[in-house]
């Protein structure tokens, strides 16, 4: 473990020692100026190397106008080179693909170059707006390796990942493996010490085995006890964020749906309307009209395109009719485009619930009926919708070939990460005070959503 003789760092991030891996989810690129700015003027002073790995959109060159512009004292760092800024596709994606362990090893390298020259320690950040769906698990296992790595070395990385591009899912994946995460939440910079949240189990485990073996002694019930607090707290402001960002994406996908439906389906239906007149008058050449012809049917393409979009990303009957009427349109689509034959069952007692319950209910079936098209290979599934006592039951079954483990020990407090949207789903339902279940075989897995009234 390397010694940890460092000054304090600026105030927004406290004090981090060598080997901290830390993470922070931004809205805006101002965001991220504003908090890279500080993150590398501190290194810079503190005689460390720094090291920036930029994404699109912002380039090489625009990183270091923005850095001249906030701080004109970086000229001088930039010109001697204590500080080097490399696009994303040298550094994570050199000959076209990310290779983890290649760019694991060129942190180190880096690492080991900069206390040659004579610096006190290495500081990275690299953005991740490059990243995609194909690429997203293998960064994950990486960033579980640098977790693990970087408390070896006087390096001290921040992670941005951009939050419109991450589900509550990716962010929890993100959060377990970074010591802190910082986000904004209610317009205030909050910062989670995340590692606690990992390492409470262990640790637990371990004071429990002791008290057990010594006898229940003050001093060890006191550390179980603080440790439990610690635990508690962290996983409070972790769901805290986890429900910050669900709403934050829900709000967009209704206001997104919204512009689709109300102004540029409009749009393309007068497109549509304008074209077909044009199409009626007898005077013009042939060709004209043979134009005009596959201009209107394109935008009759469009227009059905744009409404089946806007209805995916949020479907308006949602907001209007409830969950039921919601949940009866989606499945009749999702049949159409995926062949699989779903029976809906549901009863007039459902009636209309509080709208964030709907929200959250409806993604979930969403979810579940994805797995079952991407994963299951079931060609038949039932969603059942019914009130029960004093909670709602939403349940979602196929007749396929089971869920993987990974995914049931992630709903049953395991250690897997999960994967098939499952975290996702346990957030919404968590911030309703609901449970999931899941029970899977060979022969099916059946998935139960219970939120109390």
């Amino acid at each position: 473990m390397v010694t940890n003789d460092r000054p304090p760092e600026t105030e927004y991030i406290g004090s981090l020692p060598w080997g901290t891996h830390l993470c922070q989810f931004q809205s805006t690129h101002e965001e991220l100026a504003d908090t890279l700015v500080p993150y590398f003027a501190a290194g810079l002073q503190q005689d460390e190397f720094c090291l920036w790995v930029t994404s699109d959109p912002l380039s090489v060159e625009g990183a270091k106008i923005g850095l001249r512009k906030a701080a004109p004292y970086m000229d001088r760092y930039l010109d001697i080179g204590q500080i080097e800024i490399w696009d994303y596709r040298d550094w994570y994606l050199r000959g076209g693909h990310f290779d983890a362990d290649r760019v694991l090893g060129q942190w180190v390298e880096k690492e080991k170059r900069s206390l040659h020259c004579g610096y006190k320690g290495f500081r990275v950040s690299g953005d991740t707006a490059w990243l995609d769906k194909r690429d997203w698990p293998a960064f994950m296992v990486y960033e579980a390796e640098v977790y693990r790595v970087f408390p070896q070395h006087r390096m001290i990385g921040l992670c941005t990942y951009p939050l419109d591009g991450c589900t509550a899912e990716a962010v929890l994946e993100v959060v377990r493996n970074h010591q802190f995460t910082r986000a904004r939440m209610a317009g205030e910079w909050e910062m989670i010490e995340s590692s606690s949240f990992k390492t409470a189990n262990g640790e637990l485990r371990r004071l429990k085995d002791h008290t057990e073996e010594t006898g229940r002694s003050e001093t060890a019930e006191a550390r179980l006890n603080e440790r439990l607090r610690m635990e508690a707290s962290v996983s409070e402001r972790l769901q805290r964020f986890s429900a910050h960002v669900l709403e934050q994406q829900d709000e967009k996908r209704r206001w997104v749906a919204t512009q689709l439906h109300e102004v540029t389906a409009q749009n393309v239906s007068a497109i549509a309307i304008y074209l077909a007149s044009l199409q009626q008058r007898r005077s013009g050449p042939s060709a004209v009209k043979f134009i005009l012809a596959k201009c209107h049917t394109l935008c009759e393409q469009s227009l059905e395109q744009i409404l089946t979009l806007s209805h995916l990303v949020h479907p308006l009957i949602l907001d209007e009719l409830g969950l039921a009427a919601c949940l009866s349109q989606y499945i009749e689509e999702f049949m159409k485009r995926s062949c699989i034959h779903v029976e809906f069952e549901t009863g007039p007692e459902i009636g209309r619930l509080p709208l964030e319950m709907e929200t959250h209910l409806f993604r979930v079936a969403q979810e579940g009926l994805s797995n079952i098209l991407h994963h299951s290979r079931s060609l038949n599934a039932i969603v059942r919708l019914h009130r029960q006592a004093d909670q709602v039951i939403l349940q979602i079954e196929d007749f396929g070939r089971g869920m993987p483990a990974t995914a049931i020990a992630a709903v049953s407090g395991g250690a897997g990460t999960g994967g098939l949207g499952i975290l996702g789903m346990q957030e919404r339902l968590r911030k309703l005070s609901g449970r999931l279940e899941i029970r899977s075989s060979n022969q099916g897995t059946m998935l139960t959503a219970s939120i109390p009234l």
